[in-house]
């Protein structure tokens, strides 16, 4: 039977409450999810809290001290920002922060380049990418202090093998690679760029795999030449893994300490002291933990505003 108008008009506050229950019942599912979500999420926020946070306090909270490692157990004098006014002032400060600087440059850059064009020609191989890319990697798969320690031995002046092939080509000196001033710090970072462009070369061609060969195609047929395709094409379509692989290198390389320690320990003089091996110094050598710990602060804030300069113009470039 039909419904007449009274049995409609009865029956329109029990729909509106079941539609009011239906709502209730949606907003409670989705709080108890978000609370099943914080209550899953609490281990990982704890655990990087305690690892990460409480370490990063006690350090900035023990930089306001000034106190020795030799007097552990004396109590600490509280100085406020001195340390950090200390290190502003500290002429081989500003040497360490200059040679890191030249060092994160000129290595980053160059494996960037080089990255780029070794990609496109492995790319470009058919057969035996596979085996390509192997050997390509192998510098990065063996520890950094090994490395240090091969091209400590190839730039000896005396038995390293670069010297040998110097003098067969006819040099009669042998050269100080780790010993002359304009030469030291330029072998690290080729020690660096030997080690660390794989990774760049790695990440490119993983990359360049995912170019859609439509676009590839349409630009052939428009008789665009092979780098007007890869200027105007790969580049811009590579270019949000291009500023990621800048943002890791460069917070890699400013951090820089093992190869320098091998190589050359901040030597000759100054040459090679870089951040990484100045805070070493100063918190180990001369048990300065305070002036040390300032330092680490510094360096950390220092790879932060870089950090977020770069992810800002990724942002930027991606709206």
């Amino acid at each position: 039977m039909k419904k007449t108008v009274n049995d409609k008009v009865r029956s329109a506050p029990s729909l509106a409450a079941a539609a009011e229950t239906r709502e209730l019942r949606r907003q409670y599912t989705s709080i108890e999810r978000r609370f099943l979500g914080a209550l899953m999420a609490a281990p990982t926020v704890i655990i990087l809290v305690l690892i990460i946070l409480v370490p990063l306090g006690y350090s900035l909270a023990l930089s306001l001290y000034s106190w020795r490692l030799t007097q552990i157990n004396q109590p600490k004098t509280f100085v406020l920002f001195q340390n950090y006014l200390e290190i502003l002032a500290d002429p081989i400060f500003w040497t360490a922060i200059r040679n890191t600087f030249a060092f994160v440059i000129g290595t980053v850059s160059v494996e960037l380049v080089l990255g780029f064009l070794v990609a496109l020609l492995v790319t470009e191989i058919v057969r035996g990418r596979r085996l390509a890319n192997s050997i390509i990697l192998l510098p990065m798969i063996i520890t950094p202090v090994v490395v240090a320690l091969m091209w400590r031995y190839m730039y000896d002046p005396q038995f390293g093998i670069i010297n040998y092939a110097l003098k067969s080509l006819g040099m009669a000196k042998p050269v100080g690679f780790l010993s002359r001033d304009n030469l030291a710090l330029p072998s690290i970072m080729l020690v660096d760029i030997w080690e660390m462009t794989p990774f760049v070369i790695l990440v490119l061609h993983s990359g360049m795999l995912t170019v859609p060969e439509e676009m590839m195609e349409a630009a052939r047929v428009d008789g665009a030449a092979y780098w007007q395709v890869v200027r105007h094409l790969v580049i811009p379509y590579l270019s949000p893994l291009i500023l990621l692989i800048l943002l890791l290198r460069t917070m890699d390389t400013y951090r820089v300490f093992d190869v320098v320690f091998v190589l050359t320990k901040g030597g000759p003089g100054l040459a090679t002291e870089v951040i990484g091996m100045y805070t070493y110094r100063s918190s180990f050598i001369f048990f300065r933990m305070g002036f040390g710990m300032a330092l680490a602060i510094v360096t950390l804030m220092i790879v932060l505003a870089i950090s977020l300069a770069y992810l800002r113009f990724l942002r930027t470039r991606e709206a």
